[in-house]
């Protein structure tokens, strides 16, 4: 079972990287634009849609890998004082009747909220602002369907533990 949970992690670790060398991309594009305000008095409505594009973008291939990793927000306030096994089996809830349904729904509604903007060509409506928003709308089901495959991965890491009686951490281990 190992192996598929590697499986479904591939995708968002390599969804992960993608958003990586966006990041570095937006730092040049912040750059450029900073340094054409300032000494070249040149302003740009396109650049602006570009780097909260990239940013955006960037954020939503990284949910899955941070989910990966356990390296997402999440409240332990009750939580910390249980046992392994109570943790997986939280945690294999949560997956199963939380994150999946909500990610999966999340993923679904965004199909035809990209498909809409692709069909209307829907772009900004200031005069020199990027165009085919349906690009950037397309990251919201790339990034959530990342996160799904990522969710079923740890879900398959956690039964995996589960079974072994191995400890919670195992569950996140060896996702680098």
């Amino acid at each position: 079972m190992t192996q598929l949970a590697r499986l479904f992690a591939f995708l968002p670790r390599l969804a992960h990287n993608f958003g990586a060398w966006l990041l570095l991309l937006l730092a040049f594009v912040i750059g450029y634009d900073v340094v054409g305000r300032k000494f070249y008095n040149t302003g740009s409505v396109m650049l602006q849609d570009l780097e909260w594009h990239l940013h955006g973008a960037a954020l939503l291939l990284g949910f899955g890998a941070a989910y990966l990793k356990d390296a997402h927000v999440r409240v332990d306030l009750v939580r910390e004082g249980f046992a392994d096994r109570t943790k997986l089996k939280l945690e294999i809830a949560g997956i199963v009747f939380l994150m999946l349904p909500y990610c999966g729904l999340l993923c679904w509604y965004s199909i035809d909220y990209a498909m809409r903007a692709y069909l209307t060509n829907e772009g900004s409506v200031s005069g020199g602002g990027l165009k085919h928003w349906w690009i950037i709308k397309s990251f919201l089901t790339i990034g959530f369907g990342m996160t799904v495959l990522a969710a079923i991965s740890v879900l398959l890491r956690c039964v995996e533990a589960l079974r072994r009686n191995a400890p919670m951490s195992s569950a996140f281990d060896n996702f680098q």
